[in-house]
């Protein structure tokens, strides 16, 4: 509405309306960073940002926000600027910790946003964070992978090698005497004649466990050619080993039950930190869940969950160790 003056009048903050659009935005926001946003999507926020000019105020109040958290000190110095209506204190303050939020998540993924990118242009198959794909390879071995995981495939000489960029495979290989399969996960590499197993590339460790059949498993020698730790281990069913900088740890026994439950849709914890359990479960669906309580961090917890239900662990963890959910957008939930 325009005041008789030719001023425009802004709209009232600290409404339910006006709270209801930041976190609308918010959410778009940290949608948008994501590697795996679909065309769908863009228009959806298209669309969205269209509807009102309130939305589009909002969006614009949100980006405004973040670039003075961002840049504190160029806003310092960027001139005086004609103040805008600010909103009320107890508003003020859950935008501010939602935008804040926000940034420290978008801030932490950028670390890895860049390999990110990188890893999915050059990997042959890709999946998003809470997706998960079989494929069958040109060998008829199959390859089960889990959220967040990209490989690439190398058939070529008649060679059987995949490399796990990044993320977790099951595989199931055909078995071929004169030609060995091999998964390459960077610190280490998998070789095998047909069998079942997993291969986890995490960081800079890549860990192989094994279902059925034997696999050699064989450390990369660090970059003076020297490997302090044994250069290869053969692990058997119910055993896994671990390849770092370092060379090779194992074997060592684990349950294939609880290592493979992510090919049954379940995820399986046992007397295994919050904090750990966190990160298992951010490899696992869309977005993250962040734990502000260091306190908390080392709380043990154990059970088994399905993957497709996110409140339902919430929900289990907030009644079993007495932290709060506050599910800030969709996409990020925080833990205290």
């Amino acid at each position: 509405m325009d005041h008789q003056d030719g001023q425009r009048s802004e709209p009232a903050y600290g409404g339910p309306d006006e709270d209801r659009l930041f976190s609308e935005a918010t959410a778009w926001h940290f949608r948008l960073q994501s590697d795996d946003v679909r065309p769908a999507e863009r228009a959806a926020f298209a669309e969205w940002l269209a509807r009102s000019p309130t939305h589009s105020h909002a969006w614009a109040g949100l980006q405004t926000l973040l670039h003075d958290l961002k840049e504190p000190a160029r806003s310092a110095y960027a001139g005086l600027r004609i103040a805008s209506p600010r909103p009320p204190a107890a508003a003020g303050i859950r935008r501010l910790a939602a935008a804040m939020t926000i940034l420290l998540v978008v801030g932490g993924l950028g670390a890895w946003h860049g390999p990110t990118l990188y890893q999915n242009a050059v990997a042959d198959q890709v999946t998003s964070a809470g997706q998960r794909r079989t494929l069958t390879l040109p060998d008829g071995s199959t390859v089960d992978m889990n959220g967040d995981t990209a490989l690439a495939l190398d058939y070529r000489d008649g060679e059987r090698r995949v490399r796990i960029l990044r993320g977790e495979a099951w595989f199931r290989v055909t078995r071929d005497p004169d030609h060995p399969f091999v998964v390459d996960g960077g610190a280490g590499a998998a070789r095998v004649l047909g069998t079942q197993f997993s291969v986890r590339r995490e960081d800079d460790r890549t860990t192989v466990t094994v279902g059925e059949g034997l696999v050699e498993v064989v450390a990369h020698r660090n970059a003076d050619g020297n490997a302090p730790w044994p250069d290869s281990v053969r692990l058997h069913p119910g055993e896994s080993a671990e390849a770092d900088a370092n060379g090779l740890t194992g074997p060592g026994a684990v349950d294939p039950a609880v290592a493979f439950a992510w090919r049954q849709g379940q995820i399986v914890f046992r007397q295994q930190s919050l904090a750990s359990v966190i990160a298992a479960l951010n490899r696992q669906w869309p977005g993250r869940v962040i734990l502000l309580n260091d306190e908390a961090a080392e709380r043990v917890v154990s059970g088994v969950f399905a993957l497709d239900r996110p409140d339902a662990v919430l929900d289990a963890l907030e009644r079993g160790l007495g932290v709060r959910a506050t599910r800030i957008t969709p996409y990020l939930t925080l833990l205290r």
